[in-house]
């Protein structure tokens, strides 16, 4: 007798979709390389999107690939079965995964072997909400104040604040423990959203122009989190030097209290970082995201300038 197993559209498109992670996730932990091989050498660049609970492909969420240099290379959208893939020779990338829809919270990933296939697990995001105003008033020791919701800002105590305060346009960095950075930007009232966020700890960075950019701790713990109210100190610190080397570097970043700041480098290597709160940093140069050396850097006064940099005299990386 014949045994005759009928599927129906919908159960045989899971069972090959299950087929194919299978095939994936075999890759991932053995190490196969991505098929598709090109006569130049090249591989499909394969990426992946399913939901963590259930393991079910994710369609019409953003994959961006970036070079080393931050150029972007390559967009696309994950199709019905949870896969975008392109066709790429070597070279590191960063892939970054973003839902248009706002439901999962971005995620990011360095791919050091683009033949490998690449694999998220989507989980769905929270929001914050907070509003940014400046003291207008000489900055206290700490550099911001913070109310409302979450843990005392990790900038350091700071002087309880006094009399009335102005809304202020800031650029406002969500830096999870989990998931990629995201950035925002206040309204003219100061408010800004931030959407969508892993649950867990966060650290924000605010900044805005002639004030102390300060670092606070929040953990989410809903799906909708009121921050309250942080009050920015005018203010802050600039950082400045130059570094001359073979190698011309293209940014600087400042990192401390678990962010970091990061600008573009003058045609000549030098470079300013402003409003930095005082205390201890590392001094991070680089070139298209590959680091020539760090410097620990404590921050003192209203400038603190590095003057040149002698590559001697700083763990330098070829």
């Amino acid at each position: 007798m014949n045994l005759i197993i009928l599927f129906s559209n919908a159960g045989l498109a899971d069972w090959r979709f299950r087929a194919s992670l299978g095939a994936v996730l075999f890759c991932a932990i053995c190490g196969c390389e991505a098929r598709y091989a090109g006569s130049d050498g090249s591989a499909s660049l394969e990426v992946w999107a399913v939901r963590t609970d259930e393991e079910r492909p994710v369609a019409g969420v953003e994959v961006r690939a970036l070079l080393s240099s931050g150029k972007e290379l390559v967009s696309r959208y994950t199709g019905p079965d949870g896969q975008a893939r392109w066709e790429y020779a070597e070279g590191d990338l960063v892939v970054r995964i973003e839902d248009p829809e706002g439901r999962y919270y971005p995620q990011e990933r360095v791919v050091r072997n683009p033949r490998k296939p690449v694999f998220f697990k989507m989980r769905e995001g929270v929001s914050s909400t907070l509003e940014i105003r400046s003291a207008g008033r000489l900055p206290g020791p700490g550099g911001g104040v913070g109310e409302g919701g979450g843990r005392s800002p990790s900038s350091g105590s700071a002087a309880p604040k006094t009399g009335p305060t102005l809304a202020i346009q800031a650029q406002v960095e969500a830096w999870p423990l989990d998931g990629a950075v995201i950035r925002s930007a206040t309204g003219p009232d100061g408010r800004v959203t931030l959407a969508p966020l892993p649950l867990g700890d966060v650290k924000l960075l605010v900044s805005a122009e002639g004030h102390v950019r300060t670092v606070l701790d929040f953990t989410l713990t809903s799906s909708e989190n009121a921050l309250g109210r942080i009050v920015l100190q005018p203010g802050g610190a600039t950082l400045k030097g130059s570094f001359q080397a073979g190698e011309p570097p293209t940014d600087f970043s400042f990192r401390f209290r678990g962010v970091s700041v990061k600008v573009a480098a003058s045609a000549d290597g030098s470079f300013e970082i402003t409003g930095l709160p005082a205390g201890r940093g590392t001094l991070i140069c680089l070139r298209e995201r590959r680091e020539l050396f760090r410097l620990p850097v404590d921050v003192r006064g209203r400038v603190l300038d590095l003057g040149e940099i002698d590559p001697e005299l700083v763990a330098f990386r070829q």
